[in-house]
């Protein structure tokens, strides 16, 4: 499972926009979308926000992968965990594949 970070930096590649192109359609700063996908910095309850808006799905859809880690031992989760897991992984797959090809119509 992707953490954050990967998250949206996957989403932003499969956009096909770049950090800058990112931040005018989030309405952020350039130097905030460097730092959360650095992981200098944490992405605040607006941004999500503002990213769930543009990618047209429920903040929600996003949120659990905040405090996703790398770190998570896959071995350590119980059956129902596993499961929570495996579901998210494809929540992502849809956020990537799918979901991130809406960003690039605020793109002018």
């Amino acid at each position: 499972m992707y953490t954050f970070i990967q998250l949206l930096k996957k989403i932003r590649e499969e956009s096909g926009l770049t950090q800058e192109q990112l931040a005018k359609v989030l309405g952020v700063s350039t130097i905030l979308i460097s730092m959360i996908e650095g992981g200098q910095k944490g992405a605040s309850k607006s941004f999500v926000l503002r990213l769930a808006n543009k990618l047209d799905v429920k903040p929600n859809s996003i949120t659990p992968f905040i405090m996703i880690d790398e770190e998570m031992e896959a071995n350590k989760l119980n059956g129902i965990e596993k499961s929570l897991v495996q579901l998210g992984e494809k929540l992502q797959v849809y956020l990537i594949k799918k979901k991130s090809k809406n960003l690039k119509q605020y793109v002018h």
